[in-house]
């Protein structure tokens, strides 16, 4: 429990084994995310579509944009209180998510200070896992070719580049 460099886990049985619904404990679906996370290293569960709407016509624009690029996005995404305005989905990994975007809108506004707003916020988001870029609408509005580009150059390669994200935590599965 208090590993800090690297985790050796035994179980005999894997992630896959555990099935969870909508009635299933709390501790049940953890056990299932975290064996998860230990045979792909990849935290899939730490982040949920929360059917919201976007904030801001600012991020229907920035999701349109980039929908027209060929990247698929939702709005709102997030858990316990830390949301991503646009959260550009992987394909190739349903599930997972190759970049969040944070645009200045209407939660961004409404936070009691710019700490709660950037520093926090994205370093939380980062810890579980997300890339995240910004935009600001002032940028965006005077050329957004110029503020996008950029991004979408970083979500081409990152859909064709696989990192290996588990190396500190190995699973061994006992037959």
């Amino acid at each position: 429990t208090r590993a800090k460099k690297r985790m050796h886990i035994f179980s005999s049985m894997g992630s896959q084994d555990i099935i969870a619904g909508s009635t299933t404990k709390r501790g049940v679906q953890a056990l299932r995310e975290f064996l998860g996370f230990c045979e792909s290293g990849i935290l899939h569960k730490t982040e949920r579509e929360t059917g919201r709407d976007p904030d801001s016509d600012f991020e229907i624009a920035v999701m349109e944009t980039l929908r027209h690029e060929g990247f698929e996005c939702k709005p709102q995404v997030g858990v316990a209180g830390f949301f991503i305005d646009v959260a550009v989905v992987d394909t190739v990994n349903p599930g997972c998510y190759l970049m969040g975007i944070e645009c200045d809108g209407a939660t961004y506004h409404s936070a009691k200070s710019t700490r709660d707003c950037d520093r926090l916020r994205q370093t939380i988001l980062e810890r579980l896992g997300w890339k995240i870029r910004r935009i600001w609408s002032t940028d965006w509005f005077k050329n957004p070719h110029a503020e996008l580009q950029p991004i979408i150059r970083e979500l081409n390669t990152l859909k064709t580049v696989q990192i290996d994200k588990c190396e500190s935590v190995e699973i061994v599965l006992i037959e």
